[in-house]
């Protein structure tokens, strides 16, 4: 597939991620900081697609205004902005954290955005400290908005994906990030960051969500 993707993060674990899964090469994926000026959009949707469709919107956006010229607009092939947003959801927290996954502990901090991994770990943990082991079923979600800038059809395109498990009393596992050391998938024993990444790009939320981005652009190219 001649196609290079401008991905609305500056996470390099999602890139990472992104690239292994569609099996593109890291010179395919443009990172939101390869574009000079660019700043995140307040993410204030109120679900998972919202928030995706706000941060693709926005850098398409600022791409085409602000970077005609960049290396990314200009090579042959399809080019599209795409974004995820994605999080976790506990059933005994009533689907919290939800879309504030990312910022879960930032009011008990007095941050503003997003609170480090560790601090949201160990909020989850307290909350669910006297919720019985068997009642901590779980799922990862991730909503996928593309956004083709070169293609007849030029709408948000979303795709959905998620993983069930549930939530283990301690993390464990070097691998991974966010949650990944407290979720255990559905079927396995291991925690997502002892999978390692071969297991997760297989079974991952975000991987899903990607199965069927994959399929959308074998439909348009």
């Amino acid at each position: 597939m001649d196609i290079s993707i401008a991905v609305a993060t500056g996470n390099k674990h999602k890139l990472q991620e992104i690239a292994v899964i569609l099996g593109l090469s890291p010179e395919s994926i443009y990172s939101s900081r390869d574009f000079e000026g660019f700043l995140d959009p307040v993410e204030d949707g109120e679900s998972f697609a919202e928030n995706a469709t706000i941060k693709a919107k926005a850098l398409a956006q600022f791409i085409q205004s602000q970077h005609p010229h960049h290396p990314f607009l200009c090579g042959p092939g399809l080019k599209l902005v795409i974004s995820d947003d994605s999080g976790l959801e506990v059933d005994a927290l009533g689907g919290r954290p939800g879309i504030h996954s990312a910022r879960f502990a930032s009011t008990e901090l007095g941050i503003e955005g997003n609170s480090p991994d560790s601090s949201n770990n160990e909020k989850l943990l307290r909350l669910l400290s006297t919720t019985d082991p068997d009642k901590r079923q779980s799922r990862f979600v991730c909503v996928i908005a593309c956004l083709p800038l070169n293609a007849p059809v030029m709408n948000v395109q979303t795709f959905h994906g998620d993983c069930p498990g549930r939530i283990s009393n301690t993390p464990s596992g070097l691998h991974g990030f966010g949650y990944d050391p407290l979720f255990i998938p559905d079927g396995y024993e291991e925690s997502m960051a002892e999978l390692g990444e071969h297991t997760k790009s297989k079974i991952s939320h975000r991987s899903r969500a990607l199965e069927g981005f994959k399929k959308y652009l074998h439909s348009i190219l």
